[in-house]
């Protein structure tokens, strides 16, 4: 049930370790206690792994549908249809709209299970480097939450105590983006020095924050504020560390759960209203789905001709394992996918083929939030910035390579300069990371939106932003409105 108030929804206790009974990994399946005594819960171990599963649990907002109406139907590459939102279309955003506010309260959620971890598990006596991995998970997780904040906010408050007795502790002022970024480049420098690499965690434990997860984070913390020496720094040691490899098919990058690229990913659970639903909701309507979100022509239009064996239709074969284009094959019951079924002509493919009729039930697929291609085309960025030319388009080839696609410079992307690289990987981040959340912010970190979402209704500077939820103000009066609202 929605909670009424920021402080309300960041300060509810006892409902946080019950979201997480079975969920699909071991780590996930910790059993916790039936009655929760605040502070007085935290006792021996496995009340501290049921603590940092309770924090995990809420990382699924990630790819919450609210979440992704945000992050993708203000696009030009997508439009949103058949639900709540339409006015995510043409950036009609009010701070009254509930589902910016779904994404405020998910976040604070999960920062403050975060930060009951930092707070209470360094002091419960148990194996000192099993609680060194756990803290260093909860500093992992309140970056990423203070990230995805920034990143659709801007200026945010930092709350880095959980006090159930004092609520009023929440009621604190934005704080500069300075702020917050230094608040998440310690947390992630922490938990760098603490966690395991991947392959040093068992199968079980697969999908917990790693240290390459904790580098590739730090990387995009550091391009995003526009230091390029740091970022290539961070971005290189989890590309050259061995641990993570490009997956030979593209098409399974969203179906093959904690595969060998991927660094961090939601982990799913395979029981009903657990898991991703938006597969179900992405689907065309009368083919088991409510074609919410639908890629547009805009979309189509940016992948490449190409030629000779990997091309498929003659186009860069990311787009067949991304849109649903007419007269591709669909399923047993409707062979062939039909361009009248949706308004757009199109539908996403990416992670939902091959086609299951889920009739709400769970499909239980992991969803990325870093994975290695996304780490060296942000290397590649911060490689361009710094000069590294070479290193840059090195960079991008290998994720071209891996599809086929040719290297670069090709007549359609020359590299003579820096910013004919800077706009080869303007079009390679659009078209690898499609449905993957990342165009949106891309675009206003590069001041880029008011060019290309002008035309969907963008207006800067107001739209810089999101509107900081009303209902937050108004509970917190303190809190400031962003630009515009």
């Amino acid at each position: 049930m929605k909670a009424t108030s920021y402080s309300k929804r960041l300060y509810l206790i006892l409902p946080l370790f019950l979201l997480c009974a079975g969920c699909k990994k071991d780590f996930l399946n910790v059993e916790p206690p039936s009655v929760l005594t605040g502070n007085s819960y935290y006792r021996n171990a496995t009340d501290a792994e049921a603590a940092i599963t309770a924090a995990y649990a809420s990382v699924r907002n990630f790819n919450s549908d609210n979440y992704a109406k945000i992050m993708e139907a203000p696009l030009a590459d997508i439009m949103i249809f058949n639900t709540q939102g339409l006015n995510l279309d043409s950036w009609s955003l009010d701070p009254n709209d509930a589902i910016p506010d779904d994404v405020w309260q998910g976040a604070y959620e999960g920062i403050f299970r975060a930060n009951l971890v930092i707070q209470h598990v360094p002091d419960i006596v148990m194996d000192e480097t099993e609680k060194n991995r756990i803290v260093g998970e909860a500093k992992f997780l309140r970056a990423l939450f203070y990230w995805q904040l920034s990143t659709v906010f801007g200026p945010v408050p930092i709350v880095t105590e959980a006090d159930p007795s004092d609520p009023g502790k929440a009621r604190v002022p934005n704080s500069p983006l300075s702020d917050i970024n230094a608040l998440m480049t310690s947390d992630l420098k922490d938990a760098s020095s603490i966690l395991l690499k991947r392959s040093q965690y068992k199968t079980s434990d697969l999908g917990r924050a790693s240290k390459g997860a904790a580098q590739a984070l730090l990387g995009k913390i550091y391009l995003y504020a526009g230091d390029y020496s740091n970022a290539a720094l961070y971005l290189d040691s989890v590309i050259t560390s061995g641990e993570y490899q490009l997956m030979p098919n593209f098409s399974d990058l969203l179906i093959t759960d904690n595969n060998a690229e991927s660094i961090f990913e939601i982990q799913y659970a395979d029981l009903a209203g657990q898991g991703s639903a938006r597969v179900e909701n992405d689907y065309p309507q009368g083919q088991g789905g409510f074609s919410n979100l639908l890629p547009t022509q805009h979309l189509v239009d940016a992948y490449e001709s190409a030629s000779g064996a990997v091309a498929v239709n003659g186009r860069d074969p990311r787009l067949f394992y991304s849109v649903f284009l007419d007269g591709d094959p669909y399923d047993a019951v409707s062979p062939v996918f039909h361009s009248s079924w949706t308004p757009t002509g199109f539908a996403k493919k990416k992670g939902s083929y091959p086609v299951v009729r889920t009739n709400n039930a769970n499909l239980g697929r992991n969803f990325p939030i870093i994975r290695l291609a996304d780490v060296l085309l942000m290397y590649a960025e911060a490689a361009n910035e710094n000069g590294n030319y070479p290193e840059a388009v090195d960079a991008i080839n290998q994720v071209r390579e891996r599809v086929g696609m040719p290297d670069l410079p090709t007549a359609s992307y020359p590299t003579g300069n820096q910013d004919e690289i800077f706009q080869a990987i303007v079009h390679e981040r659009e078209v690898e990371l499609a449905f993957e959340h990342s165009r949106l912010n891309d675009l206003q970190r590069w001041e880029m939106a008011a060019q290309v979402l002008g035309p969907s209704g963008y207006v800067s500077p107001r739209n810089r932003y999101f509107p900081i939820p009303q209902q937050e103000i108004n509970n917190n009066p303190q809190l400031k409105q962003n630009e515009g609202y």
